[in-house]
């Protein structure tokens, strides 16, 4: 395996590690924070209940450095892809990347984070989606498998969560951390792949 995609595929898994580190981080250490009455963004939004300066520190904080440190993971997408769709994969996942700067650049209550928000889950799930198809075209069908089907449960996450109820209230943090952790294990299991 080339160097580059070694180190890219690293970078991926760092990335993970870091924005993990943030929000279990914030979480833990706020003063009010549960997962079924807070957005994962209350962390991270100043005068919030939920967020002092250290949870601000790290959920913002965690979020830009993560997508700054996954960056080269995209590079890895572009170079190692055996199918055009997945190497196309990269576009979406740098969008992905840029979202999740911006949610902590842009904290809840600013005209930017929503539409951040918006961003960095859209994007991923089209990363995800564009990879696997270019898994299935390359003949890895478990592993297209495998992402498609990491799609479907970050859809179905969000449709069943919109379908009971406003999509903003009490407890939103359920689907983001689903969304999270659906794009989390996507990166880590390809950049597993890539660094085998």
């Amino acid at each position: 395996m080339r160097e580059p995609a070694t180190a890219g595929a690293v970078a991926g898994v760092i990335a993970v590690f870091v924005a993990a580190v943030g929000i279990a981080g914030a979480a833990i250490t706020s003063p009010a924070f549960t997962v079924t009455g807070n957005a994962l963004s209350d962390l991270g939004q100043p005068g919030n209940p939920a967020a002092t300066p250290v949870t601000t520190l790290l959920f913002d904080g965690g979020l830009v450095l993560a997508s700054m440190v996954g960056l080269p993971f995209a590079l890895t997408l572009w170079r190692e892809g055996d199918a055009v769709p997945e190497r196309v994969a990269a576009v979406p996942f740098v969008v992905a990347l840029v979202g999740m700067a911006c949610v902590g650049l842009f904290p809840a209550g600013r005209p930017l984070h929503v539409p951040a928000a918006l961003t960095l889950y859209l994007a991923s799930m089209v990363a995800m989606a564009a990879h696997g198809v270019g898994s299935a075209l390359a003949g890895r069908r478990w592993g297209a498998a495998m992402t498609l089907s990491l799609v479907a449960v970050h859809v179905a996450g969000w449709w069943w969560w919109a379908a009971v109820g406003p999509v903003r209230r009490p407890g939103l943090a359920i689907p983001e951390l689903l969304g999270a952790g659906v794009f989390a294990w996507w990166v880590l299991s390809t950049a597993g792949r890539e660094m085998r």
